[in-house]
């Protein structure tokens, strides 16, 4: 059964025309919000979803590195060699995350201060295609 409706099938070559150069104009778009990699517009476009893990990892370690000095400089411990530990499954665990999710303001606080701007600069803005 083939879904045939008017908005998606042109019906004339000059409107299939249009609605191919709307979608690289989207596909541009998109691929240059995240410098995606590749040698063709498929290829970039596949590309995106690692750039955006690339994006979420840098801007998590931005965070981190931010609560931990904040952290640091309450506490006036220093906190550059310290080595995390996370508890195995089970009650700490369970402990463990019920205090992530006390913790859910502070963070946010954090959060804030963090740039989504900067991170993607700092991360794609020195790179070229």
């Amino acid at each position: 059964m083939t879904f045939r409706s008017s908005t998606l099938i042109p019906s004339s070559f000059l409107e299939l025309e249009a609605q191919v150069q709307s979608l690289l104009d989207a596909a541009r778009v998109a691929i240059d919000s995240v410098n995606a990699r590749g040698d063709t517009v498929v290829a970039r476009l596949q590309n995106i979803p690692a750039r955006v893990t690339e994006v979420a990892e840098y801007g998590a370690h931005e965070g981190t590195t931010r609560a931990i000095a904040v952290i640091s400089t309450m506490s006036g411990v220093d906190y550059r060699q310290w080595a995390p530990v996370f508890p195995e499954p089970g009650p700490r665990r369970d402990a463990f995350e019920e205090l992530v999710e006390d913790l859910y303001y502070p963070a946010d606080a954090v959060a804030r201060d963090v740039s989504s701007e900067g991170v993607i600069s700092n991360l794609f803005g020195e790179e070229s295609d």
